[in-house]
């Protein structure tokens, strides 16, 4: 799944990626009760399962295990959206890609690539060119 936020003219713009064994949730939603102005859409067939708001603040009050998991969640999730923001202002698209090849190569190539370059802030043109060029780093390395 991929969380995702839309602009006025209607371009999506990938946020975040969940893959099996993920929570998510929206901390907008669970703390203001109002609706997120983020879009969770599937890229692949799932089975989800979908706990509504007071059910799970209900649980939490009353299971402190739950609440600590709850808050490492919420702080992990913190985590990710700093480095989200702190790589689009000091790496390059090319950067940050092969930070994701790194860490997250798998699950990287499940996600499409038109999806992938939204994430990376760039167009599908411009993230091919970054694989082309990769590659081609690669094979001229390999020599």
């Amino acid at each position: 799944m991929r969380l995702c936020v839309c602009n006025a003219q209607g371009v999506e713009t990938s946020i975040q990626f969940f893959f099996e064994g993920d929570m998510v949730s929206s901390l907008e939603s669970m703390v203001s009760g109002c609706t997120s102005g983020l879009d969770l859409i599937t890229i692949e067939a799932c089975d989800l399962r979908v706990i509504d708001r007071d059910t799970l603040l209900a649980l939490v009050r009353s299971n402190p295990l739950l609440q600590s998991q709850l808050l490492a969640l919420t702080q992990q999730r913190l985590i990710d959206y700093i480095h989200l923001y702190t790589s689009a202002i000091s790496e390059t698209p090319t950067q940050r890609y092969q930070a994701m090849l790194a860490t997250h190569k798998d699950q990287l190539a499940r996600i499409p690539l038109h999806i992938l370059a939204s994430y990376l802030g760039v167009t599908p043109v411009h993230l091919s060119r970054i694989r082309r060029r990769l590659k081609a780093s690669q094979l001229s390395q390999s020599v």
